[in-house]
C-alpha cells in the first residue's frame, strides 16, 4: 500500500469539495430559481449573466436586481474500512451556505444597454465533515508505511474533523447593442477572484507488525492541516440574440476560459514534512485549476400573452480546461451538460410564477470520485414567483432541489458511496428607474 501514500497525497492536493458543474454555479439569480431556462430570456437585469444581448429589450431606463441565496447541503460518504470489512463508516457534512449574493446594474437607452454585476460564479460556500473523513486514515496509512519501510503498517482515525470551503467572486462590466429589431449583441468582460481554504485535524491509532508477524497497537499519532489557495483571473463573454417574431426568441452565450494559477499558504500543515516535494499543499506551490469555457444557449416561445416556454442548454469544454497532469483538474473529466425546460405563467398583472427542470452531468465518473471531490451528475426542480409591488418595485421569491445520483469511486476508493442532497431558497428585489 506505499504507492496508495502518492495516489492520496496527489489526490488531496488536487481536490476540491464545492462545485455545480466542476466548479460552476449556474445558480447566480433567484430568478434563476422560479426559471432554470433563463438563457434565452429578455426580462431581468439578471440577464447579465444569462443573455447579454437581451439586455436591450428591457424598458429604457435604470435597472438593478439583488437577492440572496440559502443552500441547505447533505454531503455524505460511506465507506467500508480496510481495516474492518464487516462494517461501514458513514462521515458527513450538513454545512449550509447562507451567503450567496448577486448584484445586477442596467441603463439601457436607445439601441444600448450597458451593464455590470457583482456574483459568484463558482464554489458554493463550505462544508464541514464532523467526524473528518475515510480518505484521512488512508492517507496517515501510506505514511506510516513509507516511514517504517513495512506495508503491513496501518492507521485508524481515532477522532478528526475536516473543513473546507471554496469560494469565487466575479465583477463584469460590459454593453449590449440591437443592430435591428431582430438581432442584438453584446460583450464583456469579467474578473475572477477565488479562493479555498482547507482546515482539519485528525488523532490515530498505529497498527503494526510485532516480531511473530502478529498486528498490534504500536503508536499514535496526531495531525494538523490549516492551508488556503487564493487565484485571479480575467475572462471574456460574447452573447447573441435573435428575435424573428415578438413570440420567439434564440439566444446563444460564449464564455472563455478563466486562467487560474492557485497560490498555496500554509499556516500549519504538520503532513507537510513527509509530503512530495511537488504537492501542492506546500507553501507558496502555484498550480493550474483554470474555470473551463462555456458555450450556452436557448430558445424561447411565449403560446400566448400569459405562457411562455423556453428551454436552455449549457455545455462545459472541461477537457479544454485540462494544462496536464498536476493542474489540479482530474483528467477523467468529460465535458459536462446541462438541459433544462422551463415555463413562465402569468397569474396577472402582478403575479408572474414559474417553473423548471434541468439535468445536469458533469461529466465525472468512478475515475474523478474521491474523498475530497465527487461532483455527481444530477436533475433538478425549482420554482418561484416574481411580485411586481408596483412599476418600479418587484420581489422575487425562488425555491428548488436537487436530486443526485450515487457515485463509487475506484482503487482506494472504491468501496466508498457517495451522495448528495441540496434545498436551495433565494429572496430578490428588482428596481426600476425610468
Amino acid at each position: 500500500m506505499r504507492i496508495l501514500a502518492v495516489l492520496l497525497l496527489a489526490g488531496f492536493a488536487a481536490g476540491t469539495v464545492l462545485a455545480s458543474n466542476i466548479d460552476y454555479l449556474t445558480n447566480r439569480s433567484v430568478s434563476y430559481f422560479r426559471n432554470f431556462a433563463r438563457n434565452p430570456a429578455t426580462d431581468g437585469a439578471d440577464l447579465v449573466t444569462y443573455n447579454p444581448a437581451g439586455l436591450v429589450f428591457l424598458e429604457e431606463g435604470f435597472h438593478v436586481s439583488f437577492g440572496n441565496q440559502f443552500l441547505l447541503k447533505d454531503y455524505t460518504i460511506e465507506a467500508v474500512p480496510f481495516w474492518d470489512t464487516t462494517t461501514t463508516e458513514t462521515y458527513e457534512s450538513t454545512e449550509p451556505t447562507l451567503f450567496l449574493p448577486d448584484l445586477y446594474t442596467v441603463y439601457r437607452t436607445a439601441d444600448l444597454a450597458v451593464f455590470g454585476s457583482f456574483t459568484a460564479p463558482a464554489g458554493g460556500g463550505s462544508l464541514d465533515y464532523k467526524e473528518g473523513v475515510y480518505a484521512m486514515s488512508l492517507i496517515e496509512t501510506g505514511l506510516q508505511q513509507a516511514l517504517n519501510m513495512n506495508p503491513y503498517y496501518f492507521a485508524v482515525m481515532d477522532g478528526g474533523n475536516l473543513k473546507a470551503s471554496s469560494q469565487y467572486l466575479a465583477g463584469t462590466l460590459g454593453g449590449s447593442y440591437a443592430f435591428s429589431d431582430i438581432f442584438s449583441m453584446g460583450l464583456a468582460g469579467r474578473y475572477v477572484a477565488g479562493k479555498r481554504t482547507y482546515e482539519g485535524q485528525a488523532d490515530f491509532n498505529i497498527f503494526g507488525p510485532d516480531s511473530t508477524g502478529q498486528i498490534i497497537p504500536v503508536g499514535t499519532s496526531s495531525r494538523i492541516l490549516d492551508v488556503e489557495k487564493s487565484a485571479s483571473g480575467f475572462g471574456g463573454v460574447l452573447s447573441l440574440d435573435v428575435m424573428p417574431t415578438p413570440d420567439l426568441n434564440v439566444a446563444l452565450r460564449y464564455e472563455t476560459a478563466t486562467s487560474l494559477e492557485w497560490e498555496t499558504t500554509v499556516k500549519e500543515n504538520s503532513w507537510a514534512p513527509y509530503w512530495l516535494p511537488d504537492s501542492s499543499f506546500t507553501d507558496g506551490y502555484q498550480q493550474r485549476r483554470d474555470l473551463p469555457a462555456i458555450v450556452a444557449g436557448g430558445v424561447s416561445y411565449r403560446f400566448s400573452p400569459a405562457f411562455k416556454l423556453s428551454t436552455t442548454f449549457n455545455y462545459y469544454l472541461v477537457e479544454d480546461a485540462d494544462q496536464g497532469d498536476d493542474d489540479g483538474l482530474d483528467d477523467a473529466y468529460g465535458n459536462g451538460l446541462d438541459i433544462g425546460l422551463g415555463m413562465d405563467y402569468q397569474v396577472s398583472p402582478r403575479i408572474l410564477l414559474g417553473l423548471g427542470y434541468l439535468h445536469s452531468d458533469l461529466g465525472g465518473s468512478d475515475s474523478t470520485y474521491t474523498d475530497f471531490e465527487y461532483n455527481l451528475s444530477y436533475d433538478a426542480i425549482g420554482t418561484g414567483l416574481r411580485y411586481a409591488v408596483n412599476d418600479r418595485f418587484a420581489l422575487n421569491f425562488g425555491a428548488g432541489h436537487n436530486i443526485y445520483q450515487e457515485g463509487s469511486g475506484v482503487g482506494p476508493f472504491e468501496d466508498c458511496t457517495y451522495s448528495k442532497s441540496v434545498w436551495y431558497f433565494g429572496l430578490g428585489a428588482e428596481l426600476s428607474f425610468k
